[in-house]
């Protein structure tokens, strides 16, 4: 269900919360946490679940991107995008009229497992994170085949992004057990007057795995800040 609050958009999957137009910031650090760690041009960027497209905009927006394709399963939520996505909506189809830019119809995980070797960054927004799941189906990504799964589909020199509402430390452990880094980004938003803090898990695929006793990257968690108006 897509609904109009105090803050803007919102929708509703089954009954509970997914996204709104307060948590801008937080959708879109889940790619721009992945910038400074990925080198070159052309970069090919997966993103999974559309939302209210703050996510695919931020990819779109970076020049060093050549191509950004969405997967989303539910066909209302993209209906719904392009119908009162406004703004971003409309820089969403002039990327796709320009071939830079495509909503496929899928499930993110379908799409992972039939792309090996292909995305500089995999961006996963998909239900509300780890442990806190709208659909039960999506466990799968966060559990070990769907971690693996996600490693295998980057390209060398490329990260994954998870976006998640707090720390999860077994979740943590995992990714770190698979790949080579893995460096918590936290993004801030203010909702009604409260701050809110989120987690971004950019895990890299780079070729320098840690060695047993080195620090562990962003153990506090690097911040991540709104743009300026």
């Amino acid at each position: 269900m897509l609904r109009r609050s105090a803050v803007g958009l919102e929708i509703v999957v089954n009954g509970v919360f997914l996204v709104s137009a307060a948590n801008a910031v937080s959708s879109r650090a889940l790619v721009s946490a992945a910038w400074p760690h990925v080198r070159g041009d052309r970069l090919r960027v997966l993103i999974g679940g559309l939302g209210l497209g703050d996510a695919f905009d931020e990819a779109l927006t970076c020049d060093r991107v050549a191509e950004v394709v969405v997967a989303e399963l539910e066909p209302a939520i993209v209906r719904w995008f392009r119908a009162y996505g406004g703004a971003v909506a409309a820089r969403a189809a002039a990327g796709e009229r320009a071939g830079r830019a495509r909503i496929a119809g899928a499930d993110v995980a379908d799409a992972l497992a039939g792309t090996p070797g292909a995305w500089d960054v995999i961006a996963l927004d998909t239900d509300n994170g780890p442990e806190w799941l709208v659909r039960a189906e999506n466990a799968g990504l966060y559990g070990e085949a769907g971690v693996r799964s996600a490693h295998g589909a980057l390209r060398l020199g490329g990260a994954a992004v998870y976006w998640s509402p707090e720390r999860y430390p077994a979740f943590e452990g995992l990714l770190e057990a698979v790949f080579d880094r893995v460096v918590p980004v936290t993004a801030h938003e203010m909702v009604d007057g409260h701050r809110h803090e989120y987690t971004m898990y950019v895990a890299l695929r780079d070729g320098r795995r840690r060695r047993s006793g080195e620090p562990r990257p962003g153990a506090r968690g690097a911040p991540f800040a709104a743009p300026p108006e």
